[in-house]
This record gives C-alpha cells, structure tokens and sequence, in this order.
C-alpha cells in the first residue's frame, strides 16, 4: 500500500474516530437527563463503554498507520 492510501485510511479512521466521540458525548448527556429508569442507565454505561473501546482502536491504528502520536495534556 502506498503513502497516499495509507493516508486515506488514516484520515477515514479518524473520521469515524470523530464520530464515535460525537456519540460519547451525546450518550453521555442521555445519562445527564434525569428521569429515566435504571435499566436504560445500565444499557447507556455499556454502550459508552463500546464506542470508548472503537475509539482507542481506531486512535491506535491511526497511530500506527501514520507514525503521528496523539497529543499529550
């Protein structure tokens, strides 16, 4: 594979990086929504915990593919 695919399917992984963070987000303000029943609450923690598992795969390979380390705070 070349440069120019490699690059491709990096910038595609962190394209859809982006999106499982945007469902992170929302996701999380459905459990900052008061009213709900605890199962819902049970169901939403799982499915965070899903998307935050997509993320840190598709951050490692866009990593990995690029050599570019993520930004430190």
């Amino acid at each position: 594979m070349n440069h120019n695919h490699i690059y491709l399917l990096a910038s595609i992984l962190a394209k859809n990086n982006a999106s499982e963070q945007e469902a992170i987000e929302g996701y999380t303000m459905v459990l900052n929504t008061p009213g709900y029943p605890q199962e819902l609450y049970t169901d939403i923690r799982e499915i965070i915990s899903d998307e935050m598992n997509h993320s840190q795969k598709l951050s490692h390979w866009v990593t990995k593919l690029t050599g570019i380390q993520p930004a430190k705070d």
